[in-house]
Protein backbone atom coordinates (compact mmCIF):
# COMPACT_ATOMS: atom_id res chain seq x y z
CA UNK A 1 0.00 0.00 0.00
CA UNK A 2 1.47 3.05 -0.91
CA UNK A 3 0.31 6.32 1.11
CA UNK A 4 1.05 9.82 -0.38
CA UNK A 5 3.24 12.60 1.09
CA UNK A 6 -0.23 14.44 2.62
CA UNK A 7 -1.79 11.30 4.30
CA UNK A 8 1.20 10.49 6.06
CA UNK A 9 2.07 14.27 7.38
CA UNK A 10 -1.24 14.05 8.59
CA UNK A 11 -1.29 10.69 10.33
CA UNK A 12 2.39 12.02 11.90
CA UNK A 13 0.87 15.07 13.33
CA UNK A 14 -2.62 13.26 14.68
CA UNK A 15 -0.37 10.78 16.53
CA UNK A 16 1.79 13.45 17.55
CA UNK A 17 -1.27 15.47 19.26
CA UNK A 18 -2.45 12.41 20.24
CA UNK A 19 0.89 11.79 22.13
CA UNK A 20 0.81 15.46 23.45
CA UNK A 21 -2.66 15.45 25.06
CA UNK A 22 -3.11 11.91 25.94
CA UNK A 23 -1.54 11.95 30.01
CA UNK A 24 -2.80 15.30 30.27
CA UNK A 25 -6.52 14.24 29.93
CA UNK A 26 -8.58 12.98 32.65
CA UNK A 27 -10.05 9.46 32.39
CA UNK A 28 -13.33 8.49 31.41
CA UNK A 29 -15.42 7.29 34.04
CA UNK A 30 -18.37 6.22 32.39
CA UNK A 31 -19.90 3.20 34.23
CA UNK A 32 -18.12 3.60 37.31
CA UNK A 33 -20.83 4.84 39.27
CA UNK A 34 -19.89 5.58 42.95
CA UNK A 35 -23.44 6.58 44.12
CA UNK A 36 -26.60 6.23 43.41
CA UNK A 37 -28.20 8.76 45.09
CA UNK A 38 -29.09 6.54 47.91
CA UNK A 39 -28.15 7.13 51.07
CA UNK A 40 -28.63 4.44 54.00
CA UNK A 41 -30.97 6.15 56.96
CA UNK A 42 -29.67 5.68 60.28
CA UNK A 43 -31.35 4.26 62.73
CA UNK A 44 -31.38 7.30 65.09
CA UNK A 45 -32.72 9.48 62.15
CA UNK A 46 -35.71 7.07 61.08
CA UNK A 47 -39.28 8.46 61.69
CA UNK A 48 -41.63 5.54 62.75
CA UNK A 49 -45.38 5.62 63.47
CA UNK A 50 -45.83 4.78 66.77
CA UNK A 51 -49.45 4.21 66.52
CA UNK A 52 -48.83 1.28 63.68
CA UNK A 53 -45.70 0.46 65.61
CA UNK A 54 -48.49 -0.48 68.46
CA UNK A 55 -50.79 -2.24 66.21
CA UNK A 56 -51.60 -5.96 66.79
CA UNK A 57 -50.35 -6.99 63.65
CA UNK A 58 -47.56 -4.79 63.47
CA UNK A 59 -46.71 -6.38 66.97
CA UNK A 60 -47.42 -10.36 66.16
CA UNK A 61 -44.63 -9.37 62.71
CA UNK A 62 -42.46 -7.78 65.43
CA UNK A 63 -42.51 -11.33 67.53
CA UNK A 64 -41.63 -13.26 64.77
CA UNK A 65 -39.10 -10.97 63.51
CA UNK A 66 -37.41 -11.70 67.23
CA UNK A 67 -37.88 -15.46 66.47
CA UNK A 68 -36.16 -15.34 63.37
CA UNK A 69 -32.93 -14.21 65.19
CA UNK A 70 -33.56 -16.34 68.34
CA UNK A 71 -34.41 -19.44 65.67
CA UNK A 72 -31.23 -18.55 63.81
CA UNK A 73 -29.19 -18.32 67.29
CA UNK A 74 -30.36 -21.98 68.20
CA UNK A 75 -29.73 -23.71 64.15
CA UNK A 76 -26.60 -22.09 64.32
CA UNK A 77 -25.53 -23.45 67.78
CA UNK A 78 -26.84 -26.68 66.49
CA UNK A 79 -24.23 -26.63 63.75
CA UNK A 80 -21.47 -26.05 65.66
CA UNK A 81 -22.55 -29.36 68.04
CA UNK A 82 -22.92 -30.91 64.84
CA UNK A 83 -21.21 -29.71 61.67
CA UNK A 84 -23.17 -32.92 59.81
CA UNK A 85 -26.34 -31.76 60.53
CA UNK A 86 -28.79 -31.71 57.52
CA UNK A 87 -30.45 -27.82 57.86
CA UNK A 88 -32.45 -27.51 54.67
CA UNK A 89 -35.51 -29.12 56.39
CA UNK A 90 -34.99 -27.11 59.42
CA UNK A 91 -33.97 -23.94 57.72
CA UNK A 92 -37.18 -24.37 55.34
CA UNK A 93 -39.75 -24.63 58.26
CA UNK A 94 -38.67 -22.16 60.69
CA UNK A 95 -38.09 -19.63 57.65
CA UNK A 96 -40.82 -19.87 55.44
CA UNK A 97 -39.52 -17.69 52.67
CA UNK A 98 -42.91 -16.18 51.97
CA UNK A 99 -44.07 -15.35 55.95
CA UNK A 100 -40.65 -13.92 56.05
CA UNK A 101 -41.46 -11.95 53.10
CA UNK A 102 -44.73 -10.53 54.49
CA UNK A 103 -43.38 -10.36 57.71
CA UNK A 104 -40.61 -7.62 56.20
CA UNK A 105 -43.12 -5.57 54.25
CA UNK A 106 -45.15 -5.43 57.21
CA UNK A 107 -42.55 -3.72 59.05
CA UNK A 108 -41.13 -1.72 56.47
CA UNK A 109 -44.54 -0.05 56.13
CA UNK A 110 -44.50 1.86 59.41
CA UNK A 111 -41.25 3.88 58.60
CA UNK A 112 -41.20 7.10 56.58
CA UNK A 113 -40.86 6.76 52.93
CA UNK A 114 -36.45 7.81 52.86
CA UNK A 115 -36.40 4.90 55.99
CA UNK A 116 -38.36 2.28 54.01
CA UNK A 117 -35.67 2.30 51.02
CA UNK A 118 -33.20 1.34 53.48
CA UNK A 119 -35.54 -0.89 54.50
CA UNK A 120 -36.05 -2.25 51.81
CA UNK A 121 -32.24 -2.93 51.55
CA UNK A 122 -32.20 -4.79 54.68
CA UNK A 123 -34.61 -7.11 53.67
CA UNK A 124 -33.76 -7.94 50.58
CA UNK A 125 -29.95 -8.74 52.32
CA UNK A 126 -31.98 -10.81 55.12
CA UNK A 127 -33.81 -13.07 52.19
CA UNK A 128 -30.61 -13.31 49.95
CA UNK A 129 -28.94 -14.52 53.34
CA UNK A 130 -31.46 -17.39 53.92
CA UNK A 131 -30.67 -18.45 50.17
CA UNK A 132 -27.28 -18.82 50.66
CA UNK A 133 -27.67 -20.02 53.94
CA UNK A 134 -29.89 -23.23 52.34
CA UNK A 135 -27.62 -23.16 49.37
CA UNK A 136 -24.74 -23.41 51.73
CA UNK A 137 -25.84 -26.54 53.58
CA UNK A 138 -26.41 -28.48 51.21
CA UNK A 139 -25.14 -31.68 50.53
CA UNK A 140 -23.60 -33.10 47.04
CA UNK A 141 -25.00 -36.18 45.71
CA UNK A 142 -23.64 -38.90 47.68
CA UNK A 143 -22.10 -36.48 50.60
CA UNK A 144 -22.77 -36.93 54.34
CA UNK A 145 -20.13 -35.07 55.80
CA UNK A 146 -18.91 -30.85 55.19
CA UNK A 147 -14.97 -30.30 54.42
CA UNK A 148 -14.01 -27.46 56.80
CA UNK A 149 -14.18 -25.08 54.36
CA UNK A 150 -17.88 -25.93 53.55
CA UNK A 151 -18.66 -25.30 57.42
CA UNK A 152 -16.59 -22.52 57.80
CA UNK A 153 -19.30 -21.07 54.87
CA UNK A 154 -22.04 -22.34 56.40
CA UNK A 155 -21.07 -20.10 59.82
CA UNK A 156 -20.54 -17.06 57.54
CA UNK A 157 -23.96 -16.99 56.15
CA UNK A 158 -25.46 -17.45 60.02
CA UNK A 159 -23.60 -14.67 60.88
CA UNK A 160 -24.57 -12.71 58.01
CA UNK A 161 -28.48 -13.37 58.82
CA UNK A 162 -27.82 -12.82 62.72
CA UNK A 163 -26.22 -9.22 61.50
CA UNK A 164 -28.70 -8.50 59.15
CA UNK A 165 -31.75 -9.13 61.56
CA UNK A 166 -29.67 -7.13 64.51
CA UNK A 167 -29.41 -4.43 62.07
CA UNK A 168 -32.96 -4.80 61.42
CA UNK A 169 -34.08 -4.42 65.01
CA UNK A 170 -31.71 -1.61 65.73
CA UNK A 171 -34.40 0.63 63.64
CA UNK A 172 -37.24 -0.53 66.16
Amino acid sequence: MVLDEATSRRALLAGAIGVALGPRSAPAWAGYVTSLGIETTKPQDSEVDQELLKSKEVQKVLDNIKSYKLTGASLQSKFEADGNLNLIPAIRKEFDFAQVRDDLNVISSIFDEQTQLTMDRIARSILYDLTELENASRFKKGETERTAKKMANVEKWFGKLDADLTLLLSYL
